[in-house]
């Protein structure tokens, strides 16, 4: 018959079994036939097992990341002193003030910032924290500082002034930049200007305030540098 294997055959599949290093069960053709189709399975199954991606480890953020956002936020900063009496040789609310803000933006916890302040607190600046306790928040400290020894004008006036301000005619670029940068400032803290506007409040007025003689030479650097720094 055209189905019957040859001896060659047979002898062929029996070496391929022995080269496979596998014994098929073969008591009948059914055995053998369900022995065929529990290999297949067998195969496949371990095919895909061996191609299964490896699962992605999350990785842990670093212990010593970790600790140093720690010790920072532990650490008690050290501030210039102020006391508030302009006779002694220590620093001017302005400049105290803005190691103050530089330290809020930084990543010191409000304890640390609040004893910050208090250590570096001399004289009538010192009594005026201390009659606000020792739980005083920062913002509190702060607010009843600026009361006492900030400027003493209105945020309304604080705005005009920085629209209206003008480089004198004894004064450099650089002198200019500071004085409306501080102008700037204070405006800041009244509350009647924002930070996020800095750039764009500051080049404009800077640019506009300028000598005309500065403006005329150099008037294509305002429209090429679009930071208030840059110009």
């Amino acid at each position: 018959m055209a189905d019957e294997l040859s001896k060659e055959e047979l002898e062929a599949i029996a070496a391929a079994f022995k080269e496979m290093k596998v014994k098929p069960k073969a008591d009948s053709a059914s055995d053998l036939k369900k022995w065929m189709v529990d290999y297949v399975a067998q195969i496949k199954d371990a095919d895909q097992t061996t191609t299964q991606p490896t699962a992605t480890v999350k990785q842990e953020p670093s212990s010593d990341a970790t600790s140093s956002s720690k010790i920072l936020s532990q650490h008690i900063p050290k501030l210039s002193c102020f006391s508030g009496d302009q006779s002694k040789q220590d620093t001017s609310y302005d400049l105290w003030r803005y190691e103050v803000d530089c330290l809020v933006r930084e990543k010191y916890s409000e304890s640390s910032i609040a004893q910050a302040i208090r250590r570096s607190l001399r004289g009538d600046a010192g009594k005026v924290a201390m009659r606000l306790g020792p739980e005083a928040k920062v913002a509190d400290i702060l607010d009843k500082i600026e009361s006492v020894f900030g400027t003493m004008e209105r945020g309304e006036q604080i705005l005009e002034e920085f629209y209206i301000a003008k480089q004198r005619k004894d004064e450099d670029s650089m002198a200019w930049s500071c004085r409306l940068e501080e102008i700037f400032r204070k405006a800041v803290v009244k509350g009647v200007m924002s930070r996020s506007e800095a750039n764009d409040k500051l080049r404009s007025r800077y640019w506009n305030g300028l000598h005309q003689w500065i403006q005329d030479v150099s008037g294509y650097k305002y429209d090429r540098l679009t930071e208030f720094d840059d110009l």
